[in-house]
């Protein structure tokens, strides 16, 4: 084999500071702002000029890897490496970048928290993948060795990090053909954001707060976009509600309030909406077990549905917000709720 030319090695920058920037966690706007800025802050590049390096382009990435490099205070020639070599070495080339200083330290890391941190990565990598359009939903990911060459791990590593997100419902794995980026959420992926509403200081009423704005938000949408598959499963359910109403069966009456809000969801045709109401309320569905609630009580809930079901059946979205709002007003004082 013949020498490698400098030109050669030239082409190995663009895959490596991409590399860089994510072990670094930062998005492109962040990484300029870092490592690509002259004085006073100026960026020396724009985002699409870096999404251009970081897809091969060598125009100049000499120069920007000697900038990275100054910043970073390394020795511009490693970002010449092969990339594998780059990446298995990344935190001994950029310990202090990367938080990493000492060999110890990443070593004991390494024992208490390594799968924790390369899940971590690897789901931000797939992210990135994805919202700069080189991955998408269905898209199969890089073997193992490539994983394990770009995050500096083995092959058993990457594989149990995969297993966790494989859980998660963010990738599929099927064995024999390959893993792939997930086509659709799971709804085993509602019980880690679950517990993420949960943990913290006064997060029912932070939840509460937010289950508002998507509730109003929903019936809004739902008078604008429903279409008749969706009005039929609303009108379906909405009409349960009304004869367990009608029939004095107060308990089916109240079991069916979150299939009646969620159906306003799937009416909204907005599915973010749909899984974090689907979230919120299952969080919340205790409050309509745990509050004195009147006969009083009950007729109210009964006309502020039968105004909702108006207003969105008549396709009337600011109506449909506006009585959606009345209803989720009249409910926090029902329950003796407070948000502050």
């Amino acid at each position: 084999m013949g020498k490698i030319t400098k030109q050669e090695k030239v082409q190995h920058i663009p895959e490596n500071l991409l590399t860089l920037r994510r072990r670094l966690k930062l998005s492109q706007k962040d990484f300029i702002q870092a490592y690509l800025s002259g004085e006073g802050g100026a960026p020396l590049i724009s985002v699409p000029t870096l999404s251009n390096i970081e897809n091969g382009s060598t125009a100049g990435v000499a120069e920007l890897a000697d900038r990275v490099a100054q910043k970073a205070r390394v020795d511009w020639a490693v970002f010449l490496e092969d990339p594998d070599n780059f990446a298995k070495n990344i935190e001994l080339f950029f310990g202090d970048a990367l938080g990493t200083n000492s060999p110890a330290v990443r070593r004991d890391g390494e024992k208490r928290g390594g799968t924790e941190a390369l899940v971590e990565a690897i789901s931000e990598y797939l992210m990135d993948a994805v919202i700069r359009g080189e991955l998408r939903p269905g898209s199969r990911l890089p073997p193992y060795r490539e994983l394990g060459s770009l995050f500096g791990a083995g092959r058993s590593a990457v594989r149990e990090a995969l297993k966790v997100l494989g859980t998660l419902g963010i990738i599929t794995i099927m064995p024999g053909h390959g893993t792939f980026i997930a086509s659709e959420s799971t709804g085993f992926l509602h019980l880690p954001l679950s517990w993420t509403f949960l943990l913290g200081e006064n997060r029912m009423g932070h939840l509460i707060d937010v289950r508002n704005v998507l509730e109003m938000e929903s019936a809004r949408l739902a008078a604008e976009k429903a279409d008749a598959a969706s009005l039929d499963k609303l009108k379906h359910i909405y009409t349960n509600m009304i004869q367990a109403f009608q029939e004095a069966n107060f308990k089916n009456f109240l079991d069916l309030d979150m299939d009646f809000h969620l159906a306003i969801a799937a009416c909204s045709k907005n599915p973010i909406i749909i899984d974090l109401l689907a979230i919120s309320r299952k969080i919340l569905s205790y409050i309509s077990q745990s509050g004195m609630l009147t006969l009083e009580h009950l007729r109210d809930i009964y006309a502020e549905h039968s105004d909702i079901y108006a207003a969105i059946t008549s396709g009337d979205p600011l109506e449909a917000k506006k009585a959606m709002e009345t209803h989720l007003a009249r409910a926090r004082r029902r329950y003796h709720l407070n948000t502050q």
